[in-house]
Formats: C-alpha cells, structure tokens, sequence
C-alpha cells in the first residue's frame, strides 16, 4: 500500500488520466504482449533446466510436459529439447522485438499528446499568465520536460509494465524448479535492492530538482545572448555570455553526472550480490560434504539458477533502472502536470457560448468605466479609476511617460486584462465573459517590438487563418494600405518569399509594415498602434498615417504615442500618470491645460518622440 500513497505513483495516474482514451487502451493493451513475452521467457529456461537434468542422468525430475511423446533415449531425448530451447529462443527474442517497437511506438505517441495538451493548455490560458514570466521559462517547460518526461519517465512505466512479467513469471519457474533455495536467492537480493534504492533515491531527486533549475538558467542565457546578438557584436560581449554559461553549466555537471552514475549502483552491486549467493547457496551441499562426486547432483540447479540469472539480467537492469528513473524523475513530473494541469478555462471564438463578432460591433462608442486594476500577486492598483468614452471612428493618442498606464489600458480596451472594478462597454452595455472573445475578433494590435512567423509574407499577412482559405486580393489591399505592395512584387517569389525567424530578412521598418498590413487585413473596428509607427521614416509615417486615416473613419484607431507627429491630428489625446488620466482634449486644448503635455512638445527632443 506504500506504493498507492507514494507521491510519484500519484503523479503517474494523473498523467495517465490525462492521457486521451485511445492512449490509455493503447497502453493497457501491451499487457497481453508483456505477459506472452514473459511466457516465452518461462518456457526457455524451462527447457535449461530439464537438459542439464538430463545431462546430469537425473530423468526423473522434473517431467516434461508431453513427455510421452519423446522417445526413451536420453541422448535424443536432449537432442530435440536442444532444437525446441533454440526454436524458443528465436520467438521470445522476437517477440521482445515486436514488444520493443510497440513501446517507442507509443513514447512518441504520448510525447505528442503531451506536447498538444501543453501546447492548448498555455495557448488557453488568461493573458496574465503570461505576464511576468520568461518566454524561455515557459517554453523549456513545454519543451525540455516534456521531451524528457516521455523519453524517461514514460519508458521507465513502459519498460517495468514489460519487466515486471518477465521477472515474475521466471521467479515463479525457478521457485518450482529448484524449490527452497530460489526464494532465499529472490528475498535476499529484494531486500538488498531496496535498501539500495532508497539510499541513493533522495540524492538523485534533489539533483534532478538543480538540474532542472539550472537548466532553465542556462536557457535564459542562450536566449538572451540570440535576441540581443547586435549588442553582443558591437560590444564584444562573447566572453561576458561565455562565462556565464559556463559559470551555471559548471553548477549543472557534477549533479548530473552523480545521478546517472548512482543510478546504476543498485544493478552493479546486486549483481554481484546475487552471483555469490547462487555460488554460496548451490555448492554448500558440496562443501558441506567434501565430495566432489555431489557436484554433479547440484550441476542442474547451478545451471539453470545461472541460467535464470542470464534471463533476469536484462530485465532487472531495466527495472532497476526504470524505478530509478521515476522515483527521481518527481521534479519533471511536478513540472509536466503542472501544465497539463494548467487552467485552460479561457473561452475563445469557437466556444457555443460566444456570439457572432457582427453581433458586439460598436455603433456608437466604446468606453471604459471607472476601471480599477492590479497586476496578480500585487497590492498596488496599476489603473486608478480610469474611464474614457471614443466614439467610433475617432482617432485617439494616449501620451506619458514609461509605466504610466499607457499599454495596460490599451490591454484594457482589448480585453486581454479583466479590471478588478469596473467595465468595459460597447455602446453603454457592459462586455461579458463570454463576449470577450467574440470583441477581440472585432480588434487589431500592432506592437512596438513586432513578432512575426517564420514563414511566407501571405501567412504573415493572413495571421491564423489556413493558407486554403486566405484571401489574396484581401492581402494585397492590406499590403499596399501598409506602403509595402511595391517592396513585396519585388521580391524573389512575391507573397511566397520566406521571411526567416521573426522576419529577420527584412528590415526593422519592413517588419512593421506587415504587422500593420495584418491589422488592416483583418478590417478591424478597433486598431491599436502601440508605437507602431516608431521603426519607420518620416515619409513613409506619413504615408501609413495617411492610410489609417482613411481607414480610421470606419474604424477606431488608439495611438500610444511615440512621436509628435503622430498625435497632433488626433481626435482626443489622453495624458497619463501615475496610472491616471492627467488630462484629456485635442492637441491644442491639452496643450493650454497641461503644463507637462506643453513642456513635452516644447521640448526639441519630444518634438521628435514623446
């Protein structure tokens, strides 16, 4: 019963509930496989022990199934249980062989789930979660545990499903073949396993826990010394990242290279162990007697112990190991169900509850009222009393300094942050839960720092939507609204010109452009430039700007502003501070009623960003 209270069994059943059906009939159906594995494996060194029984001119014991079949003489007698202990070797190893391939077969099946689990469970999860968080974090959890949870944790329950039949089923053989002295054999080498085991278990569990911890530095640092390689060049920094990383993987080695070498401790010293028991065990008689004559009387309990032991090797080894394993693989089961686990409430477009986009449009205004909101895990309100009514159409600029408010209000409007009091509304009626998502799809987002896919601009453009179902004349209005068609006819293959990872081939305006291309394809009714415009010239600025206004009547427009020239034409501009609106108006009423707004445009540096 210790092993149903045992933290790693418990961990185990709740990633096999969260496995789909047809994974969990998959594994249960390997059973019969293992056991007819196992079968085979019995009948062998069955067959072992009754050819040296022969041998050693003892017909007698132990009688032979069918024995009525095979003629009198010895000599034959042990010439065709040669050719059937051959003909049975050939089966159990093939069948082994087939039970292998069903296992890896079923690893990567698993990998995959749980890949595609993990994979929904973050991409469902509220915005919030990703707040605060490193994306490396995040995705080495994704990536690094799961790999490793599948290539080890789920072989080691594959491998002691498979291993446990064999050993048992031979034990059970040996126990009726040689009687007492197979069970002292059995119990001691048990007891000297598991007081083994649980001596080193704790140490390898902790240093798979650094591991983990370590592992997760050593990512962070990689990551940062690719996203910031321009830096790097222009300062020299190699060495500085150099030896970082080799500062963290210096703490990284010696627990790993402990723990795989403990975990093979218990199968090196059982095997010797065991070896000198069998000896022990199966010459006393001899010993005890001081005749050389008794060697042949204990000549088949010798063989097939010995024998057994052969066949057992294997299979124990993998136990051994694959107990190892899991007992010390507890932290990466922690990690794994932490994110299968991972809420995963957060309703999208395709949920029966949300209604139809058309439906949630604006006709009127869009307003936040008195919205108060705080960051999870903190005391202090981020938006104070925030409320704001944009008419549709309008063009809007939400101005201060850094931490001022400015984006997570925005986030605000977008829904992607629910406040802790107050309400977003769609002309007077608050949104619901259940229309959030149904809002997003009326709304675009257009970053400062641009993520794109490493794929073709046409999948760029059309972001989420399936190649079969894009429309081009759509994404080529949307290109030449964003000033970038003409760039885009000259490139190699057109629409279909690969981009490279996070569209490093193109420039950093060029980037922009195609997130704000995207935007304009999905004909949003509210779009929001979060210093979108800030990587781009002043000329074609101005020609987008241009392109937004003729789109901005049909759509609302919010600017969080970088520069001056983005917000004198605006229809309301929105001073922020503190996580308040300082001051509200058009460019020249906020500039008599703010002295700060005033000082920023006065100011030749502001003149170029705010």
């Amino acid at each position: 019963m210790a092993v149903l209270r045992s933290k790693t069994y418990r961990l185990l059943l709740s990633l096999f509930k969260t496995l789909p059906k047809k994974r969990q009939k998959s594994l249960i159906r390997l059973l019969p496989l293992s056991i007819t594995t196992a079968t085979a494996d019995v009948i062998v060194v069955a067959l072992i022990g009754r050819i040296f029984t022969l041998i050693a001119g003892q017909e007698n014991a132990p009688t032979i199934p069918l024995g009525n079949l095979f003629p009198e003489n010895p000599n034959t007698k042990i010439l065709i249980l040669v050719f059937i202990y051959i003909g049975m070797n050939w089966v159990a190893n093939f069948l082994k062989l087939f039970l292998i391939g069903q296992q890896s077969r079923l690893k990567a099946l698993i990998y995959k789930d749980l890949s595609a689990i993990a994979l929904r469970n973050t991409l469902l999860s509220p915005y919030e979660y990703f707040i605060g968080q490193k994306n490396s974090d995040i995705s080495t959890t994704a990536l690094v545990v799961i790999r490793r949870v599948s290539e080890e944790s789920v072989l080691a329950v594959l491998e002691v499903l498979s291993t446990i039949f064999s050993i048992v089923f031979v034990s059970i053989a040996v126990i009726a073949i040689t009687k007492k002295a197979a069970i002292y054999i059995i119990i001691s080498m048990v007891i000297c396993y598991l007081v083994f085991t649980f001596s080193i278990t704790p140490f390898i569990r902790f240093s798979n826990r650094k591991r983990n911890e370590l592992e997760k530095a050593t990512n962070n640092i990689f990551t940062e010394s690719m996203r910031t390689i321009i830096d790097v060049h222009l300062t020299s920094s190699e060495s500085y990242f150099e030896n970082k990383y080799q500062r963290v993987g210096d703490k990284v080695i010696p627990y790993v290279w402990k723990a795989q070498a403990l975990s093979q401790a218990p199968r090196a010293l059982l095997e010797a162990f065991g070896i000198t028991l069998i000896f022990l065990i199966g010459m006393s008689p001899v010993i005890k007697s001081g005749e050389t004559a008794n060697v042949l009387e204990v000549l088949p309990f010798i063989a097939t112990i010995a024998y057994a032991s052969l066949k057992l090797t294997p299979p124990l080894q993998s136990l051994f190991k694959s107990l190892t394993v899991l007992r010390s693989g507890t932290p990466d089961l922690e990690e794994m169900i932490k994110l299968i686990k991972q809420k995963d409430n957060r309703i999208t477009i395709n949920s029966n509850s949300v209604p139809s986009p058309k439906g949630i449009e604006p006709k009127k205004y869009i307003r936040l009222n008195k919205i108060n909101y705080k960051y999870p895990k903190s005391d202090d309100l981020i938006l104070k009393n925030i409320s704001m009514t944009i008419p549709v159409g309008a063009r809007i600029a939400f101005v201060g300094k850094t931490g001022s408010g400015k984006t997570t209000t925005a986030n605000q409007l977008l829904g992607l942050l629910r406040p802790i009091t107050g309400s977003l509304q769609i002309d007077g009626v608050d949104v619901t839960e259940s229309e959030i998502p149904a809002w997003q799809a009326c709304c675009s987002y257009v970053p400062q720092y641009i993520n794109l896919l490493n794929s073709n601009v046409l999948e760029n453009v059309a972001y989420g939507i399936p190649t079969e179902k894009i429309d081009i004349d759509r994404v080529w209005d949307s290109l030449q609204a964003a000033q970038i068609a003409d760039l885009i006819c000259q490139m190699p293959e057109g629409i279909y010109t690969e981009i490279g990872e996070n569209g490093i081939q193109l420039s950093g305006g060029q980037r922009q452009r195609i997130s704000i291309a995207r935007a304009f394809y999905r004909k949003s009714k509210l779009l929001i430039l979060d210093e979108a415009t800030s990587s781009l010239d002043n000329n074609t600025e101005a020609q987008v700007m241009e392109s937004i206004e003729i789109i901005g009547r049909r759509s609302t427009i919010i600017v969080i502003a970088h520069r001056i020239s983005t917000v004198t034409e605006s229809d309301c501009i929105y001073e922020f501070e503190n996580g308040r609106i300082k001051a509200s108006g058009n460019f020249e009423i906020l500039r008599e009623k703010s002295a700060s707004f005033q000082e920023m445009t006065n100011n030749k540096e502001y003149n170029q960003i705010l």
